[in-house]
């Protein structure tokens, strides 16, 4: 079973809140709970239900997977790019080599 880091779920949360210029009070108010309540999910010291999840990802026209994993099939890419360049180059074979290794224990 995956275990799900609340905390990094809450900090996706507050990006895409302010990256839409929504204040928490907002956010609340267009989901019916309250700010402090907000204030916790963002905080990562409560675990919100899904409906909550669900309105929240609607109105940060977010998907469930990029809230509470931090990727989805649009940025899936940049992501591994990303973890490639913090890779020193020598090194970044085996990096590839491993990848596709995994990628054949789902086939």
């Amino acid at each position: 079973m995956k275990n799900i880091n609340y905390k990094e779920m809450g900090e996706r949360i507050k990006e895409g809140r302010v990256k839409l210029k929504i204040t928490q009070e907002k956010l609340s108010e267009l989901i019916e709970v309250s700010p402090s309540y907000i204030s916790e999910i963002e905080r990562g010291s409560s675990i919100c239900s899904l409906a909550v999840l669900v309105n929240i990802a609607e109105v940060l026209n977010l998907d469930i997977e990029t809230l509470v994993n931090g990727t989805n099939k649009d940025n899936i890419d940049t992501t591994f790019s990303n973890i490639l360049n913090e890779i020193p180059n020598k090194e970044r074979k085996k990096y590839i080599d491993i990848c596709i290794k995994i990628s054949q224990c789902f086939k």
